[in-house]
């Protein structure tokens, strides 16, 4: 079954910062083990949960990174401070990529 990784907000593959995105995601998780704690929700028929490398939040890790984005309506906010560090730091993401109005907080 396909899932969907919760809170995380990113650009699709053929749009400006997706070809990274992408490219630094499969880096990350190729050929290792995940594992998910899914929260009950589902997206476009796809389970969603936070999916963790060696115990760490691959979402944190592509947002802190600047490569992706805190999806806030879905997150609870649990990734704003680090893209906040990330756009401090130069991450351009917030400036290329614009939150689709369903995932910005209620």
């Amino acid at each position: 079954a396909q899932s969907h990784l919760n809170g995380l907000a990113a650009p699709e593959w053929d749009k400006p910062g997706g070809a990274a995105a992408t490219q630094d995601m499969v880096e990350l998780v190729e050929g290792r083990t995940l594992r998910c704690a899914l929260d009950g929700e589902r997206k476009h028929d796809r389970c969603v949960g936070i999916y963790y490398l060696e115990g760490r939040d691959i979402a944190a890790e592509m947002i802190a990174a600047g490569l992706e984005r805190d999806r806030p309506r879905f997150s609870g906010g649990r990734y704003r401070d680090l893209e906040t560090r990330a756009a401090a730091a130069g991450a351009t993401i917030a400036r290329t990529y614009q939150l689709p109005g369903y995932c910005r907080e209620k």
